[in-house]
């Protein structure tokens, strides 16, 4: 059935801004309330606000799940008789989705977010060893009475007040997990209510920095994320949307394929080693702004179809001097890539978790790795020396022991979370294990 989701922009003294309306990450705190809500399920946003600015009025509009309602006695009468869950995130709040999402996944309504160890300033006392992060699930019914009563009170404050009362189960902070499987790394918990300038640049460069993958290749980890925390810090603010980035990236990923094949292999090779910066500014800004789109998930295919695209190019353009090798090498290179990409896609569907973030062994192999951007890395110095056709090999040399190693530990992976979900798997290892093969522990996962 799903929940609804309740904001308000929050209330402002004369003259001055309402705190939802400040600016974090290129885009109102509200909005991204707004964009975080549905995003983690839902069904409608109902908006508690007397009025809003015209542009951000205009951009909210555009979704038919989201409904304003201009007072707390307005929203009072539209909860009549509603069943659903409500989730109420305090106004002005910048909170981590993973927060949002464990509170309505998690928890039955009534149910509080709370801090039960130190807390961020901001946040709201609850009892003597809690303070209320921002975040509850509340009974429609609850809401309905809380505002068609409210009065003069403020009515974010007292829904809180009413759920304690109402013995409001908590979800402590502290306890969820920050291991992020899609940056591949740990990532410490978003949590601010920023009053200021100063307080929404330092919740923007938190943002910045929570958007970065973990367990990279090399390029990726050291040469990379300047460039690309540059470019989002220049791009949140404008009309630039992630999907523009990527077709952008597109756009010079093909022209590179262009310049391999008909010769112009240093020029290509310049685009190829820009391309790979731009291809992690589309999903940076995408998380610093929250905003994803049906299409994001499509920039991997295109990931794909450039570097294939590179390396057939370059055998178009090597294939004049070296003929028939030069196409085997191409097709060994994307053979080998492919195979690599499969395995870890299974192992991913199969664990919930990416085969390059499995272990220790793994994260550090990932580094040095063969991928796009090591591969053209490693050709540079090949490029720059004029010997195009020993790159190309060296590029297949890499891509086989990639391979080749990937497949060792897929195979260890597997055998290793097998065994540890299930009891079947552990016999079947145990009883057909060789003699002449060390024992492996049966407790081990």
């Amino acid at each position: 059935m799903g929940f609804i989701a309740l904001l308000m922009a929050g209330e402002s003294l004369p003259g001055e801004q309402p705190s939802g309306l400040g600016q974090v990450g290129g885009i109102s705190l509200l909005e991204r309330q707004v964009r975080m809500a549905l995003k983690a399920g839902a069904k409608a946003v109902w908006l508690v606000a007397p009025a809003l600015p015209s542009d951000l009025a205009a951009r909210l509009s555009d979704d038919p799940r989201l409904w304003r309602v201009p007072t707390a006695e307005a929203l009072g009468e539209r909860l009549a008789g509603e069943t659903r869950s409500v989730l109420h995130l305090a106004p002005g709040l910048l909170i981590d989705e993973r927060l949002v999402s464990h509170l309505v996944t998690d928890r039955a309504a009534p149910a509080l977010l709370a801090f039960g160890g130190a807390a961020p300033a901001g946040a709201e006392r609850l009892d003597s060893e809690t303070h209320w992060a921002g975040a509850a699930l509340l009974p429609a019914a609850l809401v309905a009475e809380v505002a068609a009563d409210l009065g003069d009170w403020e009515l974010s404050g007292t829904l809180v007040r009413a759920a304690v009362e109402a013995g409001a189960g908590r979800l402590i902070v502290e306890e969820i997990p920050t291991y992020a499987p899609a940056r591949r790394r740990d990532a410490p918990m978003i949590w601010a209510r920023p009053q200021d300038e100063a307080g929404r640049a330092k919740a923007t460069e938190s943002l910045i920095a929570a958007a970065q993958k973990g367990c990279l290749d090399w390029p990726a980890r050291f040469i990379h994320p300047p460039v690309e925390n540059a470019l989002v810090r220049l791009l949140m603010n404008t009309p630039v949307s992630p999907n523009m980035v990527t077709l952008f990236t597109g756009v010079l990923g093909f022209a590179a394929i262009w310049l391999f094949a008909v010769g112009q292999p240093m020029w290509a090779l310049a685009l190829v080693l820009i391309v790979g910066p731009l291809d992690g500014v589309d999903g940076k800004l995408a998380r610093v702004r929250h905003q994803f789109s049906r299409w994001g998930d499509l920039e991997h295919v295109l990931d794909k179809v450039l570097e294939y695209g590179w390396f057939l190019a370059l055998a178009v353009w090597l294939s004049k001097s070296h003929g028939l090798a030069a196409w085997l090498a191409a097709g060994g290179i994307i053979i080998f890539a492919l195979a690599e990409a499969a395995s870890g896609e299974f192992f991913r569907r199969f664990s919930g978790r990416q085969l390059d973030d499995w272990g220790p062994f793994e994260r550090r192999f990932r580094l040095i790795g063969g991928r796009r951007n090591t591969f053209f890395w490693t050709l540079l110095p090949f490029g720059l020396a004029g010997a195009w056709w020993p790159g190309f090999l060296m590029i297949l040399a890499y891509a086989a022991i990639t391979f080749a190693v990937t497949q060792w530990r897929f195979c260890h992976a597997i055998g290793a979370y097998g065994r540890s979900v299930s009891e079947e798997v552990r016999r079947n290892f145990a009883g057909t294990a060789y003699d002449f093969l060390p024992k492996a522990d049966p407790e081990a996962s």
